[in-house]
């Protein structure tokens, strides 16, 4: 786990430069919920994003893409915590730009749109610090709250703030491939590819041992 108030913000994996803005990231993120586009589609898009020259090593590569987009969690951690997760997604990058947008003005007078650098971690933690007074706050609070867990008098309106406000189907979909889930599929299909290689080479040997002894 990286501490952000010691290690600080990192600007590489492994000695790799990364392109470490709050948009690549968003970008990445957004990349997984596109429908129209298959696995390895997806893993180059992404790669594309993080490193200003991907990796040769491309089971690497994934594993700082999910290092980096997880803020230095290690996978355990990327585990428990998808696991304490609410069944319901809290936010969309992309149905709440708006909303993100105006709160970190508000809060942080921070723009955005204009602003020239902004490192992925520290966005993400100005993110979580947004005070709940925002829009953006109370949003994902109506989204994910459970409606038997508050009092009946606040229920009625809970509720049509969740349909107010409720996440479009391709945003809200649990379903889609997250970047870890990315990076384990991507490394589960190189070493199957290795294993099936490794495979045919040795049969190959094997073939070519048989042909000298029948000489």
């Amino acid at each position: 786990m990286n501490i952000l108030l010691v290690d600080g913000l990192p600007e590489d994996y492994n000695g790799i430069p990364l392109s470490a803005d709050f948009r690549n990231m968003i970008q990445v993120d957004l990349i997984t919920y596109e429908e129209d586009a298959g696995e390895y589609e997806k893993v180059i898009a992404s790669l594309n994003q993080l490193y200003p020259e991907i990796p040769k090593d491309i089971r690497m590569a994934m594993d700082g893409l999910a290092w980096f987009y997880s803020r230095g969690s290690t996978p355990e951690e990327i585990t428990e915590r998808r696991a304490e997760e609410p069944p319901d997604k809290a936010y969309s990058f992309n149905q709440d730009a708006n909303l993100i947008y105006s709160a970190f003005y508000s809060t942080y007078g921070i723009n955005l749109a204009t602003v020239e650098f902004l490192h992925w971690w520290e966005f993400m933690a100005l993110f979580e610090g947004l005070p709940e007074t925002t829009l953006i706050q109370r949003v994902m609070y109506w989204r994910t709250v459970d409606l038997k867990d508050v009092s009946k008098s606040e229920r009625n309106y809970i509720e049509k703030m969740k349909k107010l406000f409720a996440l479009n189907n391709h945003n809200s979909n649990r379903q889609h491939m997250s970047v870890e889930e990315l990076n384990q599929q991507t490394k589960d299909r190189v070493a199957r590819r290795h294993k099936e290689a490794q495979a045919a080479l040795e049969a190959q040997q094997a073939k070519g041992k048989e042909a000298i002894d029948g000489i």
